[in-house]
């Protein structure tokens, strides 16, 4: 199975008195709250659209995309959403917390105990959304959603394994999530500056052999340290080729294990060590910025580094320059490699979204959220009003000049006002919907290069687990320290501060900070995951 990426619930910070006034009252861990259907108003209509007789108006909870923020300031002033309201009947009114305080404003609103009827991002509850159903916070949904959301029913019973990430450890619902059903060409690659390929006369390298003759032809012809490492010195597109992945991995398909401490990844760290050592590393890695590498890589003074395919290759082309990306870089030549990031069907982190227990409107709004799953609300969502975003050529949308040269906007922008780019709704690939990619062919082309890459899988991935509350602490609190001190430790192995054959002495010291039993917790809700039907 080929996958995307992992998605791990993990505990949120909150202080004992903002946790107490919040849920006080709450039922206990152990106890399912009694969430039965409950009957909608007389002012529903059954099926069809409006969804509403008379016009309601329903409180919404979300974090606005900063991209949105430049120029707007609610999702009210989003076309869709207006569209939105003329379907279905139903007004939204958005409440938006502040630019980058968006867990301290959840906090606040979780210890207020004054919710509105939908809330996006409850993953930032403590212990997951699944626990604030169990708190009696959110409503299980369960009863709900063969009724009232068929359209997102079908689409996350479609195959086991959408629903098992759709579904918690009992097979329940406590929320809506986005659901990608085809998925993009990783977006992530490493990225080279063609001229300099050119100017050493060598090809995109395959091996880790091909890019140390590739370094070492760049940096005696071009006096310049060839790679910008990422600042933790962790990537992972080094790291993979070992057989590992940084953090929690499946090394067999079934056994997890922690990528730091394994035998692999001494020999990744001698590598970087050795790379670090003879210049083909950018001596100042670790205190760049993303935007600050990209500047070094934009001006020629590096030629190589692991960035975003599609940003790096526009870049490029308005500085006239060649950005290419690179396949996967193998140990020897015909290696199968197993970390490809995994293609989940819920890919979006951030956007689990539930319905307030004490919500007047349950069911109402179980077919407001519903309607984004649909066939005609999924090509609202993702494409924009037909007509002004879009028209349909034989069948094909083609967006329109209106969302591709926004005169105000702009297409980036534009992306996250004209159109609903992240939200609970059945997503549509990048290469199918997104206006940027739209804009330029040849991004879209060199964001797919490398996509037909039969040794590739992604076999090493971690699912996306759902823990306790109880694991999801325990866990957390002995991977702060894990973290902590795992991540000095690789800079230091790198960089040359501490000799590598202390490797041992840095196990062991995992194993005093916890990390086995950080194993065996991800192991037992891995087992869990894997059990659900």
């Amino acid at each position: 199975m080929k996958r995307t990426w992992t998605r791990t619930t993990a505990a949120i910070g909150m202080s004992a008195m903002l946790l107490t006034a919040g849920l006080a009252g709450c039922s206990n861990d152990d106890k399912q709250p009694s969430n039965g259907l409950e009957a909608p108003s007389a002012n529903m209509n059954e099926t069809g659209l409006p969804i509403v007789k008379t016009p309601i108006t329903l409180k919404v909870w979300t974090p606005m995309q900063a991209p949105a923020s430049q120029f707007i300031s609610s999702y009210a002033q989003n076309e869709v959403y207006q569209e939105l309201e003329k379907r279905t009947g139903i007004k939204i009114e958005f409440i938006h917390p502040p630019q980058g305080q968006e867990k301290e404003a959840f906090n606040l609103m979780i210890a207020s105990g004054d919710f509105p009827d939908i809330i996006t991002g409850a993953g930032r509850y403590i212990g997951g959304e699944d626990k604030g159903v169990r708190d009696g916070v959110f409503t299980d949904l369960t009863p709900y959603i063969e009724k009232y959301a068929p359209d997102y029913y079908k689409l996350v019973n479609s195959d086991a394994e959408t629903k098992r990430e759709a579904t918690n450890d009992a097979g329940k619902f406590p929320a809506f999530y986005m659901v990608k059903p085809k998925q993009d060409a990783p977006f992530r690659r490493i990225m080279l500056k063609e001229d300099m390929l050119k100017a050493v006369n060598m090809d995109v390298p395959r091996t880790i052999a091909d890019y140390e003759k590739l370094f070492k032809a760049i940096k005696d012809t071009k006096s310049i340290a060839p790679y910008i490492m990422k600042d933790n010195g962790m990537e992972e597109q080094f790291i993979g080729p070992y057989g590992i992945l940084d953090g929690f991995y499946l090394k067999d398909g079934k056994n997890v294990a922690f990528g730091q401490m394994q035998p692999q990844f001494k020999e990744y760290l001698t590598l970087m060590n050795k790379w670090f050592k003879e210049g083909y590393i950018n001596k100042d890695f670790a205190g760049l910025k993303n935007q600050q590498a990209q500047a070094l890589f934009d001006s020629g003074k590096a030629a190589m580094l692991v960035d975003a395919v599609v940003a790096t290759f526009n870049r490029g082309v308005q500085l006239k320059q060649s950005n290419v990306p690179a396949p996967y870089p193998r140990l020897k030549a015909g290696d199968k490699v197993h970390y490809q990031p995994a293609d989940w069907p819920l890919p979006g982190q951030g956007q689990e979204t539930v319905i307030a227990s004490s919500s007047k409107y349950k069911a109402e709004a179980v077919r407001w959220l519903n309607y984004a799953y649909s066939k005609e609300g999924a090509m609202l969502y993702n494409y924009g009003i037909e007509g002004k975003t879009y028209n349909l050529v034989n069948g094909v949308p083609k967006y329109t000049d209106y969302i591709l040269n926004h005169p105000k906007y702009g297409t980036d922008n534009a992306n996250y006002i004209l159109r609903v780019h992240f939200a609970p709704k059945l997503m549509y690939t990048d290469v199918e919907a997104n206006p940027n990619l739209a804009k330029s062919p040849a991004s879209a082309e060199v964001r797919q290069k490398w996509s037909d890459d039969k040794d590739v899988d992604s076999s090493l991935r971690l699912p996306p687990i759902r823990m306790t509350s109880e694991e999801t602490d325990k866990r957390a609190k002995i991977m702060n320290e894990v973290n902590t001190y795992s991540d000095e430790m690789v800079l230091k192995f790198i960089l040359g501060a501490e000799p590598l054959s202390k490797f041992d002495e840095y196990v062991s010291q995992l194993k005093k900070l916890g990390i086995e039993e950080a194993v065996t917790i991800t192991q037992a809700a891995f087992n869990r995951y894997t059990s659900k039907k």
